[in-house]
């Protein structure tokens, strides 16, 4: 896939996001205000975050996909991880919100109007989500952006909460009105382990932790698939969004010719290149 198409896919991702997130909390808004439903509240907190978190996302994978220039020799790619704390947060806020109106219908709790109208958006939202998630693992797959992964795995969650808020709605058509605000209790727990998740990500990124053990496994495939290589040492790398950078001494028999050597450290980056195609590769060359 070409640097342009890669870039395309992406932003596509994040703008269908943002239409996603707009067009549901229109839909939310109308809901709540007919059924005063807490649990579609919650719902609804949740869109919002997602409106938020999904512009933040859009303008940090742009200025991710920027390329290397003097000023950022290793490119830009760790505005991902920038981008996802300040996505944390607006979800933190969403679930302290959320809270406070829960503990408050928990000790008075009301009768929800308008049920089968609320029942028949939630439904739609997961519809929609569930099209947009599915949209979205596509493109991890073409592009393994880390961005939209982590923006897959929010509205996956989204599914989650919609379908419990149904239930949470067909208990209240039932005259269970106490189930309402405890699925809504359950979304900000939801909410709080996404922020955990989130954080977790954006902090794989911005210190420069290391590739996970399968793909090291993969790079060590690589680098003994080439013949004449006899092993490798000092091997250091880092995700940064979806590009890895790998740094290794390679050992070479002391013998061979400069240009033969330089040869088979291309067939390496090649091999490499063939499992992590973003990859930026450096060799160091080392006579055994």
């Amino acid at each position: 896939m070409t640097a342009i198409a890669h870039s395309t896919l992406i932003q596509r991702a994040a703008m269908a996001s943002i239409a996603t997130a707009a067009i549901l909390l229109v839909a939310k808004v109308a809901a709540w205000l007919v059924s005063d439903s807490t649990s579609v509240l919650s719902s609804l907190l949740d869109s919002m975050m997602d409106i938020a978190a999904s512009v933040v996302n859009f303008f940090a994978v742009r200025y991710a996909l920027m390329p290397a220039d003097d000023d950022h020799p290793f490119g830009h790619s760790k505005a991902e991880g920038l981008a996802a704390l300040v996505q944390s947060a607006f979800i933190l806020g969403s679930a302290a919100a959320l809270l406070i109106h829960v503990m408050d219908r928990l000790v008075h709790p009301q009768a929800l109007t308008a049920v089968p109208e609320s029942i028949a958006v939630m439904l739609f939202s997961t519809l929609m989500t569930s099209g947009l998630v599915m949209y979205q693992r596509w493109v991890v797959k073409q592009t393994g952006s880390l961005a939209v992964k982590a923006d897959s795995a929010h509205y996956y969650g989204d599914i989650m909460t919609s379908l419990a808020v149904v239930v949470a709605l067909v208990a209240a058509w039932f005259g269970q009105f106490w189930l309402d605000p405890v699925v809504a209790l359950l979304i900000a727990a939801v909410l709080l382990h996404s922020v955990y998740e989130i954080i977790r990500e954006a902090l794989t990124v911005l210190m420069d932790q290391a590739m996970p053990d399968e793909d090291i496994e993969l790079l060590d495939k690589a680098i003994h698939s080439v013949a004449g290589i006899k092993g490798y040492h000092d091997l250091r790398t880092r995700q940064s969004g979806a590009v890895q950078f790998i740094q290794m001494h390679l050992d070479l028999d002391g013998e061979l010719p400069l240009k033969v050597a330089h040869d088979l450290g291309e067939k390496v980056e090649a091999a490499i290149l063939r499992q992590f195609p973003r990859a930026e590769i450096l060799v160091h060359h080392d006579p055994v």
